[in-house]
């Protein structure tokens, strides 16, 4: 019986934690209690000063001028509303201290209205038809939304760093590699337009991923909508939403909105931080091939021949900081009821602001610092016939003219290239002949000259005119095609930033007084 006693009064002393005040428990602490005003209320309070209040008063506003509109209250109740809404103190709210006489900035707003309305029934109709259920999942996609925007201009500019790179470029020879080893050789061009085109796919993931955020969940109320005939749609409308979200169950329990954004922005960190990774190689003093100016590098407190590249060092940093936040939401929400609960909210969200804030900070960093990036072109060109990257053509070239199957191509190109490393370092017709003897018992009919052209990095990226290769007038279309795209994005921006704002001058000409 003992035993049953305990497991018995277990739950019960988990469901009354008792608060350790000086060395003293209390009972019977009013609400809020002081650890959980300290612990839980005061930060999330500060948080939504930050993110939310400026959304809070919109929400407001729409709500109340649908609520009109619709018959749900008078005229005069909605002049009366509104004057209190605009008659606040908002740069005192935003600063006011936390004091637990309310639970959180919601009530503590609502409490200000009360208050400049001069009667709490007429205030009291402004929470007609909803809940702060809809009223969060509304601000939190409200401040996210520009966020995602700010995201989306940041990799245009990026992209049009690379671009503008590339358009300089179409004939400028580098090795490419493979498994961190010289490769074949390619042009800076090739290699900027792949990245470019990466940061355009990444552009389409966020746009996707705003189009599926930019609905509005208010008139879900707790999550089952209202009996009052409010209209959702006009609601959508006056805070620049496309529309309304669909099942009001769904507009308070699915979070979609942020983690798709968030696996969007994982891709893009990634993307970003492979990219930094690489011109950090690239500054290598054993590379020598990208050259940060003075204003992207910091010197040695002791050594003073060091230019450190700190910019791209400060991309990967904060690429790697911001993805690791992503990552840390997405696992804090995988497992969560699908409903209405803390864990998706305030104690979360500032966590997805802070994720998008630190990327747009290392795309910006990666844009600017390459902009302002100088190559070293000809030790990349150099570079681009050395270690022996050109042999791949010599290869396909024997394919061509001796009519081999590119298994002997290839034993005889890679016996000649054991005999030259043994030699100068040089594949020479001779031992080019002594290979193909070795190999399939007859010389090649291959001339000097040819062996020259075919070794050569210039004929290497011409002859790979293919669609998506490195010859010049390839990478030029490409460009041509990356040029389009941008042209569009940039549209897409403007106009959605466009609708934002005249949804706001719509929702600011209906309500201020």
């Amino acid at each position: 019986m003992a035993c049953l006693a305990r497991i018995v009064c277990l739950p019960i002393y988990l469901a009354f934690p008792p608060h350790l005040n000086n060395g003293i428990y209390l009972m019977n602490e009013k609400f809020p209690a002081q650890g959980y005003k300290d612990n839980v209320l005061s930060d999330c309070f500060a948080d939504a000063q930050r993110y939310f209040l400026d959304h809070y008063l919109d929400v407001d506003r729409a709500h109340v001028v649908m609520l009109a509109e619709q018959k749900i209250i008078t005229a005069d109740e909605l002049e009366i509303i509104l004057r209190a809404i605009e008659g606040l103190n908002v740069e005192e709210m935003r600063n006011a201290e936390y004091d637990g006489s309310v639970e959180d900035l919601f009530y503590y707003i609502q409490r200000e209205i009360a208050a400049g309305c001069g009667d709490a029934d007429i205030a009291g109709k402004l929470h007609t038809a909803r809940s702060r259920n809809d009223i969060d999942v509304t601000i939190y996609r409200l401040y996210l939304r520009k966020q995602t925007l700010d995201l989306i201009e940041a990799c245009t500019a990026l992209r049009k760093v690379f671009l503008d790179l590339a358009a300089r470029h179409h004939n400028s020879l580098m090795p490419a590699y493979t498994h961190t080893q010289p490769a074949q050789p390619t042009t800076l061009a090739h290699f900027l337009l792949a990245m470019a085109e990466n940061t355009s796919r990444d552009i389409q993931r966020l746009q996707r991923a705003f189009k599926n955020m930019n609905r509005c969940p208010l008139g879900a109320c707790a999550i089952t909508t209202t009996g009052f005939p409010i209209n959702r749609y006009r609601v959508a409308e006056l805070l620049g939403f496309d529309e309304p979200t669909r099942n009001s169950y769904g507009s308070i329990a699915s979070v979609d909105y942020f983690t798709e954004l968030l696996g969007s922005t994982s891709t893009l960190l990634i993307n970003v931080g492979k990219f930094a990774q690489e011109f950090l190689l690239m500054s290598m003093v054993e590379f020598n091939v990208i050259r940060l100016p003075d204003g992207y590098v910091q010197a040695s407190s002791i050594m003073p021949q060091k230019r450190n590249p700190v910019a791209i060092e400060h991309v990967r940093a904060i690429a790697s900081k911001a993805l690791g936040q992503t990552l840390g939401v997405l696992t804090s929400v995988h497992n969560t009821p699908f409903g209405d609960i803390n864990d998706v909210e305030d104690d979360l969200q500032p966590l997805n602001y802070s994720a998008v804030r630190d990327s747009i900070r290392a795309v910006s960093l990666l844009g600017h610092a390459l902009g302002a990036a100088e190559f070293n072109l000809e030790l990349l060109r150099q570079r681009s016939e050395a270690n022996f990257i050109t042999v791949t053509e010599l290869a396909d070239t024997i394919v061509r003219k001796e009519n081999l199957p590119f298994s002997k191509a290839h034993a005889i190109v890679a016996d000649c290239v054991k005999r030259s490393s043994k030699a100068d370092g040089n594949v020479t017709f001779d031992i080019l002949q002594q290979a193909a003897k070795e190999t399939i018992g007859r010389t090649l009919n291959l001339t000097e000259d040819e062996l020259a052209e075919t070794l050569s990095a210039e004929n290497f990226v011409e002859i790979r005119s293919i669609y998506g290769g490195p010859a010049p007038e390839e990478t030029k279309k490409a460009l041509d095609e990356q040029r389009n795209l941008e042209t569009n994005d940039n549209t897409w921006l403007i106009d959605r930033r466009s609708k934002l704002k005249d949804a706001r001058n719509q929702l600011n000409k209906l309500t201020l007084r």
